[in-house]
């Protein structure tokens, strides 16, 4: 998958509905297209569904009118703070996995990984985010046996602009070596 933040300025990773499109066209058809949101609301949602994303991933909360707006399936990302509201997702058809992720979204810090022992593995994906890197993915896909793992600031240029080729495959070496 390839995740492109959207709608969230604050974010410097943020990109427009335009540049996400030019970016997809660049991407293989094997390629999931993922557009990463923060409590999206039903006017963004429409937007990204008619960009031809393959998955929205939340971030906040994700109200019943963007729910109710979106056509593709649905990643509800919970951090540390909130995990406890994974029922209120669990049944909701829509939603296709789970992202685990830090505290504070985007900050590439790591979380206790014994939080996730007692997470339901209920068929919906299971992925992992929050402080991954090429050091530590080893060990993490290890520990919590993930379906995927998702990875941002882990792979950045050391000067924080831009994606690291490197980083990026060490990292995927890495995930992959169970």
């Amino acid at each position: 998958m390839a995740g492109m933040v959207l709608f969230f300025p604050k974010s410097k990773r943020n990109v427009s509905i335009t540049q996400a499109k030019d970016i997809m066209k660049a991407l293989s058809d094997n390629v999931k297209k993922c557009a990463v949101t923060v409590s999206p609301d039903a006017e963004q949602v429409r937007e990204i569904n008619n960009a031809g994303f393959d998955i929205l991933q939340v971030h906040g909360e994700l109200s019943d009118e963007a729910y109710d707006a979106c056509t593709i399936p649905i990643v509800k990302a919970f951090n540390v703070t909130d995990i406890e509201s994974i029922e209120k997702y669990s049944h909701r058809d829509k939603v296709c996995g789970y992202v685990f992720d830090a505290a504070e979204y985007g900050s590439g810090k790591c979380f206790d990984w014994k939080l996730l022992d007692d997470i339901p593995r209920d068929g919906k994906m299971f992925i992992l985010a929050g402080g991954l890197t090429p050091e530590n993915v080893y060990d993490a896909v290890k520990r919590v046996n993930p379906d995927c793992v998702d990875v941002s600031s882990g792979v950045e240029k050391d000067d924080g602009i831009g994606k690291d080729r490197d980083k990026i495959f060490a990292f995927v070496n890495n995930a992959r070596m169970e």
